[in-house]
C-alpha cells in the first residue's frame, strides 16, 4: 500500500529535497513561495497535490473562537510561535490573527483530507512549526534534515522541531569511522566547510551577483512572500548597511585578541540571530544579553566572561547590542574573527544556548554545557543549564577529563543517525544540486521512509 509523503517547501533549501523525493513516493507539497510553486508545476508535479499557503493579506475571514479552539486542540500558545518568527513578530496583531486563522484552517483541512504518513520539513517559520504541531496531533512522522556541522555531506534526520531525537540509520556500519573523523576534525582544527562559505559575507565581490539577480527577479515578477522575505530594496539596503557597519564595529568597538587575555575565563559563544537554532530550538534563552547577564551574576569573581561574536553576525547587530554586553560586569568581547577553537581550548568552561561550540568543547576535553537540551547532551557536563535558576559557580571547578572511550561511544551513538548527502541551500553550495549529491539524498531518504514505514 502506498503512503502519503509530504514535502514542506523551504525555498532554496528544499529544492534538493524535492528532486530527491519526487521519484521515490512524494505525493504532496506544501508551498509558500510563489517562485517555488511555479517551479513545482513546471516540473510536472500535479497542481491538485500542492497546498499553496501563500497569504496575500486579503483574507477577510476571521474567527477568534476558532483560534482559541486550535490553541487548546494543539496544546500550544500561538503568541509563543509568533515570537519565534523573525518576520511575523513585527506585524500588527490584526494581520497576524488573520494569517494564523488562514494557516490553522488550511493546514488542518490538509491533514484531514490527505492523511499524510511522513512530512519532510525544516521547522523555522510559523507555518512550519504549526505543521509540526498538527503532525504530532495526528500522529504523522516528521523528518527534519539538518546538516552536520562537523562533517561535510552528512546530515541528521530529526523527529521534531526541537532537534532532540533523530532517526537511526539502518545502514550505519561506518558510524565508528564517522565519529573518529568528526573527532579528528575538531582536534586537528579543520575548518567547518559550512561556516567557511560565509567568510566573505561582508565583502563586496562578484560572487554575490547571482544572488542579487535572483532577488531582483523575485521582486520584479512578484514572486516574493512578504511573510518570509523582505523587499529587494530592503535586502540590498540591509546588506550594504551590514558591510559598512561591520567595518566600523571592528574599528571602533573594544574587541580583544585572544593573546591579550591572560585571565582564566568562561567562554560564551553568541548565535546568529534571527536563526532557527536560537529563535525556535533555543527560544527560551533567545535574549542573548540577558543570557550573559544572568551567567555573570553567578560567576566567581576571579573568572572573566569571554563573549565570542559569531563571525557571520558582525555588522548585523547595532552597536547598542555590544555596548549592553560590555556594561555587564567582568565581560570581554572576543574578536569575531578570532579562531573559535583556540578560545575553546583555553577556556575553563564553554557555555552556549544550542551551539556546536559546546559539542566541540567536550571533544577538546573542556567542560561544556548548553542552556537548551541538545541531542549531544550526553557528552556535556549535564543535559542543560538554566542561567536564570542555576549557578555557574556550581559548574566550577570540574574535572575536565571525560574518558575518551566514553566520549567516542557517545559520538558513535550520534553518528548512527548520520545519513549521506548535503541537505543545504544550493545558493550556499552549488554542489547540493549535483547528480552525486541528489543520488545520496535519494538513497538516504529511501532508508528513512523505509524505517518509518516498518
Amino acid at each position: 500500500m502506498s503512503i502519503s509523503i509530504v514535502l514542506v517547501e523551504s525555498h532554496y533549501r528544499s529544492r534538493s529535497w524535492f528532486l530527491a523525493l519526487k521519484n521515490i513516493g512524494l505525493t504532496h507539497i506544501i508551498s509558500v513561495m510563489p517562485e517555488e510553486y511555479k517551479l513545482f508545476k513546471k516540473s510536472g508535479f500535479a497542481e491538485k497535490n500542492i497546498l499553496n499557503l501563500y497569504f496575500s493579506g486579503n483574507f477577510k475571514k476571521f474567527d477568534g473562537k476558532s483560534i482559541a479552539f486550535y490553541e487548546e486542540f494543539l496544546d500550544i500558545k500561538l503568541n509563543s510561535i509568533v515570537y519565534m518568527d523573525r518576520t511575523l513578530r513585527k506585524k500588527s496583531k490584526k494581520y497576524v490573527d488573520k494569517y494564523l486563522f488562514f494557516l490553522l484552517n488550511k493546514i488542518d483541512n490538509f491533514f484531514k483530507s490527505v492523511k499524510p504518513k511522513i512530512i519532510f520539513i525544516e521547522p523555522t517559520w510559523t507555518h512550519e512549526i504549526l505543521i509540526c504541531k498538527f503532525a504530532k496531533k495526528y500522529k504523522v512522522s516528521i523528518v527534519a534534515p539538518v546538516k552536520d556541522k562537523l562533517l561535510p555531506d552528512r546530515f541528521l534526520a530529526f523527529q521534531d522541531e526541537n532537534h532532540l531525537k533523530f532517526y537511526k540509520n539502518p545502514n550505519s556500519q561506518n558510524a565508528l569511522q564517522l565519529s573518529k573523523e568528526a573527532f579528528n576534525s575538531v582536534v586537528n582544527d579543520r575548518p567547518v566547510q559550512y561556516f567557511a562559505k560565509f567568510n566573505n559575507r561582508n565583502k563586496l565581490d562578484f560572487t554575490k551577483i547571482p544572488k542579487l539577480y535572483r532577488l531582483l527577479k523575485i521582486s520584479i515578477l512578484n514572486f516574493r512572500n512578504p511573510n518570509i522575505q523582505n523587499s529587494f530594496f530592503n535586502d540590498v539596503f540591509v546588506k550594504i548597511k551590514s558591510i559598512i557597519r561591520s567595518k566600523l564595529q571592528l574599528f571602533l568597538l573594544d574587541f580583544k585578541k585572544l593573546n591579550k587575555i591572560d585571565k582564566k575565563y568562561i567562554l560564551i559563544t553568541l548565535h546568529v540571530q534571527p536563526e532557527a537554532s536560537i529563535d525556535v530550538v533555543g527560544t527560551k534563552y533567545s535574549n542573548q544579553v540577558e543570557f550573559i547577564r544572568n551567567i555573570s551574576s553567578t560567576t566567581p569573581n576571579d573568572y572573566t566572561i569571554l563573549v565570542k561574536e559569531h563571525s557571520h553576525a558582525i555588522g548585523n547587530r547595532p552597536n547598542s547590542f555590544y555596548k549592553s554586553i560590555l556594561e555587564i560586569r567582568n565581560v570581554i568581547l572576543l574578536h569575531p574573527y578570532q579562531n573559535a577553537r583556540s578560545a575553546i581550548r583555553n577556556a575553563s568552561l564553554v557555555i552556549s544556548n544550542t551551539g556546536t561550540s559546546s559539542l566541540e568543547g567536550s571533544i577538546l576535553n573542556v567542560p561544556s554545557i548548553t542552556a537548551t537540551e541538545m541531542f549531544f547532551h550526553k557528552i556535556l557536563l549535564q543535559n542543560k543549564f538554566n542561567p536564570f535558576k542555576e549557578e555557574v559557580s556550581d559548574l566550577l571547578p570540574r574535572d575536565k577529563k571525560l574518558n575518551k572511550r566514553i566520549l567516542m561511544k557517545h559520538l558513535e551513538d550520534i553518528y548512527i543517525g548520520s545519513f549521506s548527502g548535503n541537505c543545504g541551500d544550493f545558493q550556499t553550495d552549488s554542489n547540493v544540486l549535483s547528480y552525486y549529491n541528489l543520488e545520496n539524498l535519494q538513497n538516504s531518504f529511501k532508508s528513512i521512509i523505509k524505517l518509518i514505514n516498518k
